[in-house]
């Protein structure tokens, strides 16, 4: 049983809260006013859809309210219990991500928040799916003479969608489309076979036998002949290793022989040369030279030695009368400065600077000539001595530049002579190794004659060789043809000894294809046999469950009851009057009459089919029904349908279905004009 349901930005919804009992639940309301909305977010509670949505009638995202204010998200909670247990559904839908969903019994999550893991744990729990829910519980708007406005041949198409029936024909009908199919593979294959039959011939597989012995046979032959060749080619090769060691040698000396002529020939050159830069000079006479010149060069170092000493005495003569000069001339002039003072006017003494009387200014006038001459005197003495040292400096820097002179000559002699040395003992070294290299070419050349060596014979032996192998290898190219025919002789002999057994094998798939059709026309036959029955064994049983139904919601004695006909493969849904004859109620029966009919076969298909829910949801079931109609079918929810169902859902804009309540009934406000949220009223029935 549903016990409560809430509903926050659900359609016109903003936050409406349902509580419900046993017996029947009455939802009135104009038009718009979010009755059916109700029930759909019930739907949706439990399956995660409802019949607009699973139809594409409506979005998920049209489902969140978008009046008076556009909401974020829309939630709904369902409170219901099943098998003495209590439930919470939770589901939430988001205008943005992910949308969520959480199942709790009896206070604790069992699955969550994926809304598919949920579904599955409702269906599971209430032991119904969404498919069975949509038709035998629910009952769309105005749908609930659904079955009575369709032709008898569309009744029996969905009354067998609603018991599941019409896969036993759609089983039936692959089974004979598969059966069909075999037939066909089987005569085509059965074609092929005899084809194939008429190809297989003995006497081709005896000539494909013979001819593998053949090449098998010419094969071994060849096998000897290249036995013997390279027998012949093992010896040659023997041979022929003794001559290439032999070549070996022969060249390295003949290598070593060419390389000494050259050795011979460059030091020849290098020779000649070498005595040329020597200038025909031995060694001794070269170091005899080399002596006397260093002796001269020493004799030359040591008197420039004593030139330098005599330069720096009369250097050291020269600096002491140079001072001795100037200091006489310097004396000189400034006795002649006191002079010059003495002859004046107003002559002073020169150490008091008092006025000199005449006899003292003459004694010093005659003082300072004697003084000034004598100074000169001095002077010249001097001038005259720093000519003759200055002659004397010339003619020593003479004879130092021509010692320097000689010196260098000699110096440069001494390296002429260290390198005419060298000359000489690279001579005598270039003419030790000529002899040596001459010594071993004539070895060399001595050992080359000996060795014997002959070019020919190898070169002989190597064309030998070459045509053995040349030989075998084609023998053995001809044992690859021979084994890649005998290879594609045997291939074609296997696959025609494959072929025999495939053959073989067909023709047991045949007989096995043609069991199995016969086969599946036993199964097609069980399977119609097994529809019929169960077809006929629930029609029974939902017209016992119409029989017990028609006698409690039908108030009157005109007709006694009502059920399914099931003639020529259509279904007919037939009343029995009072007179005893079965007439057909979309033919004969008033609106109310026909209501009471629709609402049998809705109770009998989930009395049948969900008898453990006991649950009926019946959105405006009075369309077209007249107002003594809808009031017969009023009283009948209100007293009779609870005796069968436990719980009963009735969405209706008719007043008069107020009185169907026996349990909640609520009046659904909603001021349109202002476009505002709905607002439920629990009313006092």
């Amino acid at each position: 049983m549903i016990s409560k349901a809430v509903l926050r930005n659900w359609k016109t919804h903003s936050d409406s809260t349902f509580e419900f009992g046993k017996g029947t639940n009455v939802l009135v309301g104009q038009m718009g006013s979010g009755k059916t909305s109700v029930m759909d977010a019930i739907c949706f509670a439990l399956f995660g859809t409802f019949p607009a949505l699973q139809a594409r009638k409506v979005s998920q995202q049209e489902v969140i309210q978008s009046k008076p204010n556009k909401a974020e998200k829309a939630e709904v909670e369902l409170f219901f219990d099943y098998a003495g247990k209590q439930y919470r559904v939770e589901r939430t839908i988001k205008e943005k991500g992910s949308n969520e969903a959480k199942l709790y019994c009896e206070g604790k999550f069992v699955a969550g928040p994926k809304p598919t893991d949920v579904t599955a744990a409702v269906e599971n729990a209430i032991e119904i799916n969404y498919n069975l829910f949509s038709r035998a519980v629910y009952s769309e708007q105005n749908e609930i003479d659904f079955f009575l406005r369709l032709s008898p041949r569309e009744r029996k198409q969905k009354f067998d969608e609603l018991l599941d029936l019409k896969k036993y024909e759609t089983v039936r009908a692959n089974a004979v489309t598969a059966a069909n199919r075999l037939k066909g593979i089987a005569g085509d294959r059965k074609a092929f076979l005899k084809e194939q039959e008429a190809s297989l011939r003995e006497e081709d597989q005896e000539k494909l036998r013979k001819r593998i012995a053949e090449k098998g046979e010419e094969s071994r032959e060849i096998e000897g002949k290249i036995r013997e060749r390279e027998k012949l080619a093992e010896g040659l090769e023997k041979e022929i290793k003794g001559l290439e060691a032999k070549e070996k040698e022969f060249n390295s000396l003949k290598e070593k022989i060419v390389q000494g002529r050259e050795r011979a020939e460059q030091l020849g050159k290098a020779i000649a040369e070498t005595k040329r830069q020597a200038k025909g000079k031995a060694r001794h006479e070269i170091e005899k030279e080399r002596k006397e010149t260093e002796k001269a060069l020493q004799e030359m170092e040591k008197g420039l030695e004593e030139l330098e000493g005599q330069k720096r005495e009369l250097e050291k003569g020269k600096s002491q009368q140079e001072k001795s000069m100037a200091v006489n001339e310097k004396k000189a002039e400034e006795l002649k400065e006191h002079l010059e003072q003495l002859q004046g006017l107003k002559a002073v003494c020169p150490v008091c600077k008092r006025k000199l009387e005449e006899s003292s200014r003459e004694q010093l006038v005659k003082e300072n000539r004697e003084g000034q001459k004598k100074a000169g005197l001095e002077a010249e003495k001097c001038g005259k001595i720093l000519s003759e040292i200055g002659d004397r400096l010339e003619k020593l820097r003479e004879r130092e530049s021509r010692g320097r002179r000689g010196r260098e000559t000699l110096q440069g002699k001494m390296i002429e002579l260290k390198h005419l040395s060298e000359k000489v003992e690279l001579l005598e070294g270039k003419e030790k190794e000529l002899g040596k290299t001459q010594e071993e070419l004539e070895k060399h050349e001595r050992q080359a004659k000996e060795l014997g060596f002959d070019e020919k014979l190898l070169q002989q032996k190597r064309k030998e060789i070459i045509e053995q192998k040349s030989a075998t290898e084609a023998a053995k190219q001809s044992i690859k043809a021979n084994s890649e025919m005998v290879k594609e002789l045997g291939e074609r002999l296997e696959k025609v000894e494959k072929t025999k057994q495939q053959l073989k094998e067909l023709r047991e798939k045949i007989a096995g294809i043609e069991e199995a059709v016969e086969k599946m026309g036993y199964f097609t036959n069980a399977l119609q046999a097994a529809q019929s029955e169960l077809r006929e064994s629930l029609v029974s049983i939902i017209n016992q469950a119409m029989e017990n139904i028609w006698e409690r919601i039908y108030p009157y004695k005109d007709f006694k009851t009502a059920k399914m006909w099931v003639e020529e493969g259509s279904y007919e849904l037939k009343a029995l009057d009072s007179t005893g004859n079965w007439v057909r109620v979309e033919g004969i029966l008033s609106g109310g009459e026909r209501s009471a009919a629709a609402i049998c076969i809705r109770i009998a298909f989930s009395l049948v089919l969900t008898q453990n829910l006991s649950w009926l949801i019946l959105d405006e079931p009075t369309h077209n029904l007249d107002s003594n109609a809808v009031s017969t079918l009023s009283k009948m929810m209100q007293q009779h349908l609870p005796e069968f169902v436990e719980q009963i859902f009735v969405i209706t804009h008719d007043n008069e279905m107020r009185k169907a309540a026996s349990a909640s009934l609520y009046i659904l406000e909603r001021d349109k004009n202002q476009n505002l949220a709905t607002r439920p009223v629990l009313s006092e029935s």
